[in-house]
């Protein structure tokens, strides 16, 4: 059924999009995933490196944001694992994104970095980039 809506969605110009959302902070994810899926997205959310690396294995995403400070395995950890796994885009959400902290994102692959507290404008900018396939 969702792939049916998510073909039906694209071809009226709409996308669906299966996005992951991995932070530490319990109530972003929650409040990050609520604005999401009321945009029409299937959203999952893991609170620590390990449960991502899980999720990634057993699902498919379009876009996956990621936090860079988390307990026991650090975003950028997280971010090499996952480019191991696939090419999913990956955007980092971070409180602390240092300009070198960015640049080093975006050498291992991620597509963009946001500074939290982020604007959704930006973020619903990213999604239809990456539903545009542009790069």
């Amino acid at each position: 059924m969702i792939a049916f809506m998510k073909s039906l969605f694209n071809k009226i110009g709409l996308f669906m999009a299966n996005i992951l959302i991995v932070d530490d902070e319990v109530d972003l994810c929650e409040e990050f995933s609520k604005i999401l899926t009321e945009e029409g997205h299937s959203v999952d959310s893991a609170l620590d490196g390990e449960t991502a690396l899980k999720k990634v294995d057993l699902k498919h995403y379009d876009l996956i944001f990621l936090d860079v400070l988390m307990p026991r395995m650090e975003g950028r950890e997280v971010l090499e694992n996952i480019r191991k796994k696939c090419a999913s885009p990956i955007a980092i959400i971070s409180a602390y994104l240092s300009q070198d902290k960015e640049k080093e994102a975006l050498k291992l692959g991620a597509v963009a970095c946001f500074k939290k507290p982020f604007d959704l404008k930006d973020i619903k900018r990213l999604i239809d980039k990456v539903a545009s396939g542009a790069k």
